[in-house]
């Protein structure tokens, strides 16, 4: 597997970053996340965060597919037929070029997916939950395109990152269970990572959603997967629910056609 490490540039309410595949960049999709300047995206046409972001985008919100998010491993296939009823899912997938596809995230992981041969797209919510959900994705998108998963480049987002995702040790378990494997099978290292919080201290674990989720597409066949550096909880540019509290910020995350320049 190809890693394209990259960090966040950002312009004011929003970063845009490409797909990499086979060594090159790829920009017949737009990848987006928004900022905290951004405010809070509820994905709602009476919120003015939102609209104001669509606004800064040039995008109408009309040919923006969102849903209920539920930490599910549930994907859906739209176009621009689909209506506009906010299902209750955490995955999009499309070959429609006349629509965008949307989730929000804020702590969790974007997961932007994009089929060199076919043109198929999509945009996942990818937490401890809902981790295995890329797999549910590739095999709709293989059902519906044929696609092939060496011909697929994927874009992990911005997320908690193992620096800072301590957790129980029971949810460790559970987690290394499902998505961990052989030592050395592990393209971004282990999922689960035990670091004591000081010299005398025992070991505590922390997740690694990045390295879950290059560990399940490697294993599907995928070959080129970029993958964001950005901490949420650390990057006070980025929304976390961790770090904010009740009052956090949603990012949004979008994919969609090449806008004009």
């Amino acid at each position: 597997m190809r890693i394209y490490p990259f960090r966040l540039s950002f312009s004011g309410s929003h970063a845009n970053f490409s797909f990499f595949f086979e060594g090159f960049q790829r920009e017949e999709i737009s990848c987006f996340i928004s900022s905290r300047a951004a405010d809070n995206i509820v994905h709602s046409e009476g919120e003015p965060p939102w609209g104001n972001f669509c606004e800064v985008l040039g995008l109408d919100p009309a040919r923006i597919y969102r849903l209920t998010q539920v930490h599910s491993r549930e994907v859906l296939v739209l176009d621009r037929y689909s209506p506009h009823d906010r299902p209750r899912a955490d995955g999009l997938v499309s070959r429609d070029r006349d629509i965008w596809l949307s989730v929000t995230v804020a702590d969790c992981l974007p997961v932007y997916l994009f089929d060199t041969e076919s043109g198929a797209f999509g945009i996942l919510h990818s937490g401890w939950k809902g981790t295995g959900i890329v797999l549910k994705a590739l095999a709709l998108m293989e059902e519906r395109w044929n696609t092939r998963p060496p011909a697929v480049a994927v874009v992990l987002g911005p997320c908690i990152g193992a620096c800072c995702y301590r957790v129980d040790e029971g949810r460790a378990r559970i987690f290394e269970e499902e998505f961990g494997g052989p030592d050395g099978d592990y393209p971004l290292g282990p999922v689960v990572i035990r670091r004591p919080r000081n010299g005398s201290s025992p070991a505590e674990p922390f997740l690694d959603l990045r390295a879950a989720n290059a560990r399940l597409l490697a294993g599907a066949g995928v070959r080129n997967l970029a993958v964001c550096q950005d901490c949420t909880f650390t990057d006070e540019r980025l929304g976390s629910f961790r770090r904010e509290g009740k009052d956090y910020t949603r990012m949004a995350a979008l994919i969609g056609p090449k806008l004009p320049v």
